[in-house]
């Protein structure tokens, strides 16, 4: 009777248990169906690898919701990502969504942010989601992928093998020309400069020696003063020409010089013919005196005329 009590018992405690954890699963599966929260979908045109179903969902950081479905888009060439967004009226209206990686873990999850003036979105074209479309944004492992196919591309686009040939040519030029004739001929140049040099700096030492130099440098002085001088006095006196003034009195001018001319060539007669009788008087003079000096003194001074 006893045995038979506890076999009833445990049938009893195994068939609530299993009930009790069969309304467990149901009640988390279902969980999911009441949270708040609206559906969202989004576009990518790049790998989303290491993105799942249950990954978070973030805007600026802050977890709002998470994806509930990856799969093919209809265009058979993005992949669509369905999330729930447990934000009430959450405005999708310059709002982009971005793949980013949590840490090193490989885990991708969906980063919302603002766009930015000039960035790039990406909207599905050519069918419709029935749900509201956040526009895709390349995400940062796109980006700088892209920079290093560019970067590949210019060096793809560049002639190495053009440059090497140039710089071989230009190694070479400089070579023929380093250990070429006219190279021996600019040193040789360079040493007959060098001695012609040396004579120069002997005969300027010695001028230096001797203040030849500080003489011509005085003279150069001088004649510079001398000549700026002049030039200040040739302006002067140019600038002091009225020659308007003196143009009308040209003709005067030469007329009475004419007879003033006249006049002068008469009186320079009579002035040479009184020097000449002054010469002869003083050469009298000076013949007596060397016949007797002491006449100067003692003899008795001439009648007046």
């Amino acid at each position: 009777m006893a045995q038979g009590r506890s076999y009833f018992l445990l049938g009893l405690f195994v068939i609530v248990g299993v009930l009790i954890g069969v309304a467990a699963v149901i009640w988390l599966g279902a969980t999911k169906y009441f949270q708040k929260g609206s559906m969202y979908a989004t576009y990518f045109d790049e790998s989303v690898q290491g993105l799942q179903v249950d990954s978070i969902v973030k805007y600026r950081g802050v977890d709002i919701g998470s994806v509930r479905l990856i799969d093919i888009a209809p265009d058979r060439r993005l992949v669509e990502v369905l999330m729930k967004i447990d934000v009430k009226n959450f405005s999708v209206g310059g709002v982009a969504a971005k793949l980013s990686l949590a840490g090193i873990t490989g885990i991708v999850y969906v980063e919302l942010d603002r766009t930015t003036p000039g960035e790039t979105t990406l909207s599905p074209k050519g069918f419709q989601s029935p749900y509201p479309v956040i526009p895709s944004a390349p995400s940062d492992i796109k980006q700088i992928e892209g920079s290093i196919n560019d970067v590949l591309k210019n060096l793809k686009e560049i002639d190495l093998k053009g440059i090497s040939d140039q710089l071989l040519k230009t190694t070479k030029t400089i070579d023929e020309f380093v250990s070429g004739e006219r190279m021996n001929r600019i040193l040789a140049d360079l040493g007959k400069a060098s001695v012609n040099l040396a004579s120069l700096t002997q005969k300027i030492d010695a001028m230096m020696a001797n203040g030849s130099v500080d003489e011509v440098i005085q003279g150069a002085r001088d004649a510079v003063k001398e000549a700026r001088a002049l030039i200040a006095q040739m302006k002067g006196e140019i600038e002091g020409m009225k020659l308007r003034q003196t143009a009308g009195k040209v003709g005067e001018l030469v007329e009475m010089t004419s007879r003033k001319t006249e006049v002068t060539l008469t009186d320079a007669g009579i002035a040479v013919e009184s020097l000449r009788r002054a010469a002869d008087s003083l050469e009298a003079l000076i013949d007596r005196l060397s016949a007797d000096p002491s006449a100067l003194i003692f003899s008795k001074p001439p009648k007046g005329e």
